[in-house]
């Protein structure tokens, strides 16, 4: 559509009606989101040694860094980022035969914003990735 035809709707109001919804947020959510530094990825509140901290599950993370969790996992693997510090508890009974039970992977938000300004930084995603100083920085400046 032509800018014209939309500014013919500018005063409109974005509800209908003559009186604005009382139960609908102040702000809008698309806004929220592309203002959003985590790329829409949430956390959960978890009580740790009696302090409550955001986490991010390996699946968050990935939304985060615009990335896929198995990615995540390859940087672990490769050693590129730590393990991860944090892990739910491990789920009662067996889940697969043979195979060691663990908790899910999470991530503190001082985890995850450093994660991103390295990834910012080394330029990673692009042509000009340093993978070698990335992993350098992440293995002396890592966030507990």
């Amino acid at each position: 559509m032509s800018d014209k035809a939309l500014d013919m709707f500018g005063d409109l109001p974005d509800f209908p009606g003559s009186r604005a919804p009382k139960n609908r947020p102040t702000t809008k959510k698309k806004d929220s989101i592309l203002n959003d530094r985590f790329n829409g990825a949430r956390y959960k509140v978890y009580r740790i040694n009696g302090e409550e901290i955001q986490m991010f599950t390996i699946g968050q993370l990935a939304i985060a860094v615009n990335r896929r969790p198995v990615t995540i996992r390859m940087w672990e693997s490769r050693g590129w980022i730590p393990k991860a510090t944090y892990r739910t508890p491990t789920p009662k009974g067996v889940q697969i035969p043979n195979k060691s039970t663990k908790g899910r992977r999470l991530y503190s938000r001082p985890q995850v914003e450093f994660l991103l300004e390295a990834m910012q930084t080394y330029k990673l995603g692009t042509a000009e990735a340093d993978w070698k100083k990335f992993a350098e920085h992440t293995a002396k400046n890592y966030p507990k």
